[in-house]
Order: structure tokens, then C-alpha cells, then sequence
């Protein structure tokens, strides 16, 4: 005869009570005899309906199981293994592996075990903001996809995984008087540094391109001297979202990049990673913002091209082509600032008032 019981955590305020204790969430397991045979294992799960399922299903298959199933080690390198190419590998990782030792510390060893529940749980052990709670849950998804795709689960459950509710801040651009601010504070920025670059150059240098450019701050920092054609035009593929932006850039933008960086890159030096060049950029954004008594960040200057394009009438269609962006993506964000769209909006009501 099987028994299902309760294996208790180490952190489960129940243990004391025994393993016939069924009231908490631990892992389910099950123990007995079945034709002679004992039989002591888990049943990848803490579900107790699913639990009794399997019993029935290991009882009429003579204690042994219908099926080879795949475990959630090998689902997870095989996923990351044929995704190894992918630049997003690295978010893949940083999802997947955690997820494995979650499963190890629920004792479930199977794919085709875990439930939403345990997706759920799993995600309520990630201390991070509901932004980038929802980024996670897409990895997820995916190798949940791919698992269904070899058959090795019945169902992507973590289609059903919700994303936790997003409160996107507000687009701030500059004021005039902020970006005054920003280009007197480089002239009191340190001069030289340890490798003897013009600090304040290469610093004014990149707010300009930062500001005119529409550039995320990624793109500005690996920016290559082949991306501006000699009539001033830049033409780059972004990173972000491999969209190809191409436009001209003013004078003096161009101007302050003569003699900046080296035979390749503007801003980088092109050895270690981009990731950590893009961080030293950011540090000295914030340390200039901050001399200059001003909260922000870099995609402020971003958000002061787009909008001060919208206010002169510019086509959203137009702003997001120099952005990289869709048209939606930037409805969503300027909406307000669109200034054709605001005009109609006015003329709209007015006619409503002269009824």
C-alpha cells in the first residue's frame, strides 16, 4: 500500500509536527510497498489532488513510471544550450539557473511537475522592482515554450504567470536653463584624468551627441567613427532594438567629436566589456548632474530631443524613425508632448463647445 506524506523544509514552521502533517506546502512524497517492491520517492509535487493522481497512476502501472521524463536539469542546459549564440544568454542565466535551485529545494525533479503554483512561488523569491519582475517572466515563458515544443510538458503554464502591474514614470525632459546648467558644470569638471584624456572635451562631446543624436546611452558610448559619413550624416543600427537610424547632425555636435577618442571608437576604447564602459559613463553623468544640482539620468537627454521636436510639429511617425522606436512606443511616451495631436485634441473640444 502507498502513503503520501509531507517532506518537510528546513525552513518550514511545521516540521516539528511530522510528515503526516499535510497542512503547509512542502514537497509530497510517497512511501510503501507495491507487488513486494518498496517504493520511496517524490511525487514532484505539493499539490495533494495531484499527488493522489500519480499514487493512482504509479498503482496501475506497478510502481513504475508510463513514461522516461525529463528533469529540470536537463530541460534548463539543453535550453541553454541551443540558445548559447544568443546575446540574451546572459538573461537567460540569470533566470533559469535560480530556477533550478529553486526546484532543488522543492524537491522537484521533473519538467513536467512544475505547476503555476511553483511559478508563482518561484517568482515571489525575486527581490526586485515589478518592472523588472516582467522582464524575468519572459525568459521564463520562453523556456517553458521550448519545453512544450519537445514535448517534454503537456502545457506551457507560465503563459499564465501575471506580470505585475507597471507604473511607467513620467517623460521629463530638460529645461533650458537645466542644460545651461549641465555645460557650465563641464567646464568645472576635472580637466585631465589618469590616462591624460581632455575630460571636459570628451564630456561635452558626449552630451551634445547624447541630446542631438536621440542615442541611447549604450549606442553613444560605442559609437564608431565609420557611423558619421563626412556630410555630417549618422547612420547606426541600434542595440537595443536593431532598428537602423539615420540622420544629420548639427555643426557643432560634430565639431566637438574632432579629435575625440580613438581610431575607432568616439567614446570607448574598445577593450573589456561595453557593459562597464557604459557604467563609468553613467557615474560621470551622475557626478556632473549632481555638481550641477540637477536629478535625472541619461535618457533625460533623450526624452529633450523628442519632445522639443513634438512642441515645433514634428510627425510622431518622424520622431520615432529618429528615435529607432515605433510610432507606438513613442504615442505611449510623448503622447502629451505631440503637439499636432494636442492641437486637434483643443479644436475638438471647442467644437463640442460652440454646439
Amino acid at each position: 500500500m502507498l502513503k503520501t506524506y509531507r517532506r518537510h523544509l528546513a525552513s518550514c514552521r511545521h516540521k516539528n509536527k511530522g510528515r503526516d502533517f499535510l497542512r503547509c506546502s512542502c514537497p509530497i512524497w510517497v512511501d510503501g510497498t507495491l507487488n513486494g517492491r518498496r517504493i520511496r520517492q517524490s511525487l514532484d509535487t505539493a499539490n495533494l489532488q495531484i499527488a493522489a493522481e500519480k499514487v493512482l497512476e504509479l498503482e496501475a502501472n506497478n510502481g513504475e513510471n508510463k513514461q522516461e521524463e525529463t528533469s529540470v536539469d536537463n530541460a534548463v542546459d539543453s535550453f541553454l544550450a541551443a540558445n548559447k549564440h544568443l546575446s540574451s544568454i546572459q538573461t537567460y542565466k540569470q533566470v533559469l539557473l535560480p530556477f533550478k535551485r529553486f526546484c532543488l529545494g522543492r524537491s522537484i525533479s521533473k519538467i513536467r511537475a512544475v505547476t503555476l503554483a511553483d511559478l508563482y512561488a518561484f517568482r515571489d523569491t525575486w527581490n526586485c522592482s515589478a518592472l523588472t519582475t516582467g522582464k524575468r517572466i519572459e525568459p521564463l515563458r520562453t523556456f517553458f515554450r521550448f519545453c512544450e515544443d519537445h514535448e517534454w510538458i503537456d502545457r506551457n503554464c507560465a503563459t499564465k504567470l501575471k506580470k505585475p502591474p507597471v507604473k511607467e514614470p513620467p517623460v521629463v525632459p530638460f529645461t533650458e536653463e537645466q542644460w545651461t546648467a549641465l555645460l557650465e558644470a563641464v567646464e568645472q569638471y576635472p580637466q585631465k584624468n589618469s590616462f591624460g584624456y581632455d575630460n571636459r572635451a570628451r564630456l561635452k562631446a558626449f552630451l551634445l551627441t547624447l541630446r542631438y543624436s536621440g542615442l541611447r546611452i549604450s549606442d553613444v558610448v560605442k559609437l564608431e567613427k565609420t557611423a558619421i559619413s563626412k556630410d555630417g550624416k549618422l547612420t547606426l543600427r541600434t542595440s537595443k532594438v536593431g532598428v537602423q537610424v539615420r540622420h544629420p547632425l548639427p555643426k557643432f555636435v560634430l565639431d566637438s567629436l574632432v579629435n575625440i577618442g580613438n581610431d575607432r571608437y568616439f567614446f570607448w576604447s574598445g577593450q573589456g566589456k561595453l557593459k562597464s564602459a557604459v557604467g563609468d559613463w553613467q557615474r560621470s553623468i551622475r557626478k556632473l548632474m549632481k555638481d550641477a544640482n540637477i536629478k535625472g539620468h541619461p535618457h533625460m537627454f533623450r526624452h529633450t530631443l523628442a519632445v522639443e521636436l513634438l512642441n515645433k510639429g514634428v510627425n510622431i511617425e518622424h520622431v520615432a524613425a529618429i528615435l529607432g522606436n515605433s510610432p507606438e512606443v513613442c504615442r505611449r511616451h510623448y503622447a502629451p508632448w505631440e503637439a499636432t495631436r494636442q492641437r486637434a485634441l483643443e479644436d475638438a473640444l471647442r467644437q463640442v463647445w460652440a454646439q
